[in-house]
């Protein structure tokens, strides 16, 4: 098969005649090419998808161009010159020379469909979809059925970021008999133009979980059984300072609505509520709501959130603390199978019933993704983050810092569970003397976790978890174990 950029069509009757009256309407043509990119980029301002188009569909198959009215030798041998330098140079990847090179024989040549097809494409591939969709309509006009030119300008239009014509011209080639590499490449264009109409519109995603478990030290109860004071003194912990147990019934559901403002940006809103019942321990019964709202930017492989957030959380019915503040974050996929990001965030902590609390938090923090190849599709997330909590009320034994990492691995698992473990590690040093006890408090909490997921039908699934805490802590009563186990039932929408 003749390849398209060496196949010479033959001009179309009459073609000549027509020159005339393209040249007086030339004018206004190249005030509309002007106009279409800032036109199309008010429809969206979505930067156009990069989606290769082969040669493959360059070498569509097409009868030959019937000849136009004979013309002079001369201006014949002038033509064929300037054609089969152009095609030498789009071959060697010199687009922009080949287009300004045709551009300045457009009063000479407009209305040649083999002239025209070579400067709509060399204007394509030489960044000016605008000028590539004047070019190529002419070719149409002429030949309708010249499937090269309708593939390309349908690339044109897609470039040009109008989407409902490069729907239908890509619509018009794939209906067609063509070669199968042509139809799925086609076919990844319309795809593409599929993704960007659901991006540019709002869309809402929702979460509902429901939990049954069982929690082994609800009330963060001390592991030692005797503490001993600052001034010497043993002493036996009460009963609310030691390990309560019970089982553990919650609900938790969550919005999110993203709607695309423009230029790369979307704005989100959402909402998570959380009940959490302990039927052995109700004054430590938990209802949580959190909000958010914000922005976010994307270009290239670069993501950027800027959020607000606020909490509410309350104990046994009555409220116990408040937090109002922002997170930044950037995320960058490097290629299909690896991520980083880094993020800070500050907040504001209020204590209703208990103001000496009251706190600043700030901190920083770094994340790893990585999908491995091989069988389970192994997918690897891991941090580290730093930052600290200072006390609002000038207190030294409230405030300290704190570093810590993450690691997590999920694999599949077969019929249909997909397996995670977590480990994560964190320490707390407090600045001042603990009052009570005479120690500074230094804590060193490891978190150990494993579970699975496995859908159940359509948008449901469940989640069986077990996770185990040790807090490793010079202050007794912050010296602790806990192990908790769940099943939990998902259900998303969409």
């Amino acid at each position: 098969m003749t390849h398209p950029r060496h196949h010479r069509p033959q001009a179309a009757p009459g073609a000549r005649s027509r020159g005339a009256g393209l040249r007086c309407a030339r004018v206004i043509l190249w005030v509309l090419a002007a106009a279409l990119p800032l036109a199309s980029a008010a429809q969206s301002h979505q930067a156009p998808l990069a989606v290769p188009l082969p040669d493959a569909v360059r070498s569509i198959a097409q009868a030959p161009v019937p000849d136009e009215a004979p013309a002079s030798a001369a201006s014949r041998t002038s033509l064929a010159d300037l054609l089969a330098n152009a095609r030498t140079l789009i071959d060697a990847d010199r687009a922009e020379e080949a287009w300004r090179a045709l551009e300045a024989r457009l009063d000479d040549y407009a209305g040649d469909p083999e002239f025209d097809y070579l400067l709509g494409l060399a204007a394509l591939d030489a960044g000016h979809p605008g000028h590539a969709i004047l070019a190529l309509e002419r070719v149409l006009i002429v030949r309708p059925d010249f499937l090269q030119a309708r593939a390309e300008i349908a690339r044109a239009y897609f470039n040009a970021r109008e989407r409902e014509n490069a729907r239908r011209e890509f619509e018009t080639v794939a209906a067609q008999r063509i070669p199968e590499p042509v139809r799925q490449v086609i076919g990844r264009y319309l795809d593409a133009i599929q993704r960007v109409d659901e991006e540019s519109r709002g869309k809402l995603t929702g979460l509902l979980e429901f939990e049954l478990g069982y929690d082994s030290n609800v009330n963060f109860g001390s592991s030692s059984g005797q503490w001993v004071l600052a001034d010497g003194t043993a002493v036996v912990p009460l009963g609310v300072s030691l390990p309560r147990s019970s089982a553990a019934l919650s609900a938790a559901g969550s919005l999110n609505w993203t709607a695309p403002i423009g230029g790369g940006w979307q704005w989100t809103a959402g909402g998570r509520a959380t009940i959490r019942r302990y039927p052995g321990a109700h004054t430590l019964d938990q209802d949580q709501l959190d909000l958010s709202s914000g922005l976010t930017f994307r270009r290239g492989c670069h993501r950027y959130n800027m959020l607000a957030q606020a909490q509410n959380l309350q104990l046994g019915g009555a409220a116990f603390r408040n937090a109002l503040g922002a997170i930044v974050q950037w995320q960058c996929d490097l290629d299909a199978r690896n991520q980083v990001g880094a993020y800070a965030q500050h907040f504001l902590l209020d204590f209703p019933d208990e103001p000496a609390r009251d706190a600043r938090r700030s901190g920083v923090g770094l994340t790893l993704a990585h999908v491995f190849e091989g069988g389970g599709r192994p997918i690897l997330l891991a941090g580290i983050q730093a930052g600290r909590e200072t006390s609002r009320r000038g207190l030294d034994n409230l405030t300290y810092g704190y570093q810590g990492a993450r690691v997590a691995v999920s694999r599949t698992l077969g019929d249909g569970w997909r397996g995670f473990a977590t480990l994560s590690y964190e320490t707390r040093d407090f600045d001042g003397i603990e009052p009570f006890f005479g120690v500074a408090r230094y804590d060193r909490q490891t978190d150990l976790g494993i579970g699975a997921e496995r859908p159940l039908s359509g948008a449901w699934s469940i989640a069986p978890s077990l996770t185990f805490t040790r807090n490793r802590s010079t202050l007794a009563p912050n010296d602790f174990r806990r192990t908790q186990a769940g099943v939990m039932v998902r259900y998303r929408f969409p």
